[in-house]
């Protein structure tokens, strides 16, 4: 049996993303068309414009069935007009839909069964089951408008036809249930920007660029408190106390330790009994490199103010030029102060007071 090739037409609609109105489901469709149906060889029939009408309902958003029918009137190709028949079908189709929320274009795959007949003007009646198959696309033009593009191929199950048609229509839709919008799970705020939402960051407001961790804090790989980004003394010690910066703080221990050396009365001649004290200073000064020395000098109460002042500030120097000259300090490390009477330690009333006022005090600071 000769076979003749069918052309599948499909409406050349751009896929279009933009929402037209409200999804519905449930509707029906009246689907009014026309098209183009090749015959078998067998039915001697030329190809032929072919009328077509459907009534379809949705199932539901994926299955719908429809009623079509179609009709024809072909002449007989080798133009004999006896042969000429009119060829109409009527039977019930199943629809799978493949939508996409918001588009307007919705292909289907379509498959069914028909009653069909084939009236000849001077012949018998044929008379024959058609299966059919195939598949088209609806274009939506507006909420009850759109146009349908479909190709079906035909099978005579009695008399083994085999034949084609494609058509292109306009269909109204009516009736359908609107569905809710499908819900959209709101986007987490975060809103420094960090990665972590702002429910579970703890740290909110991380400047721009930060590492943070789960938490939403900035990182602190050494644990010293300050933020990685912050730090500029990475990898502190366990422990240690540090500053502002991740920096480890310089602990600063201040040690004084007197050592008084007493002058006869309007002196500031150094005696040689005080200097094992002398020595006492010299030695801790050389065992610490960082500690400088003060050496205060005082007077009694004998005399003039300005006088003792000048006295006591010459005792002061006596004892820091000894430390000198005597045991190589350096001068850098060593002051002298003379505070005259204003310091007494005990009453410029008696002699023994006014003796213990005449001193030195040498104060050593230890940092």
């Amino acid at each position: 049996m000769e076979k003749r090739s069918i052309c599948a037409l499909f409406l050349g609609a751009a896929c279009m993303s933009s929402a037209v109105h409200a999804e519905k489901v449930g509707k029906w469709y009246l689907n009014p068309a026309i098209g183009y149906q090749v015959f078998d060889h067998s039915q001697d029939l030329d190809e032929e414009a072919t009328a077509l009408f459907g009534i379809e309902k949705e199932l539901n958003s994926e299955w719908g069935i429809e009623f079509r029918a179609m009709y024809s009137d072909a002449d007989n190709y080798r133009g004999n007009d006896r042969r000429d028949a009119e060829v109409a079908s009527g039977g019930l189709d199943v629809l799978r839909y493949f939508k996409t929320p918001g588009s307007r274009v919705t292909p289907y795959l379509a498959f069914g069964i028909a009653h069909a007949e084939a009236n000849y003007e001077a012949l018998h009646n044929d008379v024959y089951t058609q299966l059919n198959a195939g598949g088209g696309i609806r274009y939506a033009l507006s909420e009850h408008w759109s146009l349908r593009g479909d190709a079906r191929y035909l099978y005579g199950t009695d008399n083994e036809t085999r034949n084609g048609v494609v058509s292109l229509g306009i269909s109204y839709a009516f009736g359908g249930t609107e569905t809710a919008a499908p819900m959209q799970e709101a986007t987490p705020s975060d809103s420094d920007g960090d990665g972590v939402v702002d429910s579970a960051d703890r740290c909110p407001n991380t400047p721009a660029g930060v590492v943070v961790g789960t938490d939403g804090c900035a990182l602190d790989s050494d644990g010293d408190g300050v933020a990685d980004y912050k730090d500029k003394c990475p990898g502190t010690e366990a422990g240690a106390s540090v500053d502002r910066n991740g920096c480890a703080l310089k602990l600063t221990t201040t040690e004084s330790l007197k050592v008084e050396v007493n002058f006869d009365f309007d002196s500031a001649v150094l005696k040689p009994q005080y200097k094992d004290e002398l020595k006492r200073v010299a030695d801790f000064l050389n065992e610490h490199g960082n500690v400088k020395a003060v050496i205060e000098g005082h007077a009694d109460s004998t005399g003039g103010e300005s006088y003792n002042k000048n006295l006591s500030q010459r005792r002061a120097s006596a004892v820091r030029n000894a430390l000198i000259n005597d045991f190589g300090i350096a001068a850098s490390r060593l002051s002298a102060v003379g505070y005259g009477e204003s310091r007494p330690v005990a009453t410029n009333a008696t002699a023994e007071g006014r003796a213990k006022n005449r001193r030195v005090v040498t104060v050593k600071e230890s940092k």
